[in-house]
């Protein structure tokens, strides 16, 4: 995988990550679940584009054809682990403008996103330092379902 890919999940991980198992996970069979694949240490997160962000875990975009009158974003909170490539379903394409947004700060959002899973990890190993925080990620978060895998 190159640095990032844009795809869609597959049906098997919404099978297998059914909401009413996973009540923060985003169920979007009826349309497409846009995600960011970006590959960390050891895992292949799945970040989800999404809008009516209202959040600081994400990074927002500032341009963008769809048409909505609230923000468009990466949603780092309801990131997802893909691990096994059968979660992964076909390329997709985004918004013209977010896509060039995207490839000239992919670092950016990247190392954004991988300061964001350290701050969780953080979080939730020491959650009564971070008591307003833990209490936020712990019942919001998709990344609670993937503790194994994030070493937690």
């Amino acid at each position: 995988m190159k640095t990032y890919e844009i795809k869609l999940l597959s049906e098997q991980f919404y099978s297998d990550y059914n909401i009413s198992n996973h009540p923060e996970m985003e169920d979007k069979q009826s349309r497409p679940f846009l995600v960011l694949l970006v590959k960390i240490d050891d895992n292949t997160f799945a970040i989800p584009f999404r809008t009516n962000i209202k959040h600081k875990y994400c990074y927002k975009f500032t341009n963008t054809n769809r048409s909505t009158n609230t923000s468009t974003a990466l949603d780092y909170s309801k990131a997802v682990i893909v691990n096994d490539s059968k979660y992964i379903g076909s390329a997709a394409t985004i918004d013209q403008r977010e896509f060039v947004e995207l490839s000239s700060k992919s670092i950016f959002i990247i190392n954004k996103f991988k300061n964001f899973i350290q701050k969780y990890k953080k979080i939730m190993n020491e959650p009564a330092k971070y008591l307003y925080e833990y209490d936020l990620l712990s019942k919001y978060s998709t990344l609670k379902y993937f503790h194994r895998e994030l070493g937690l």
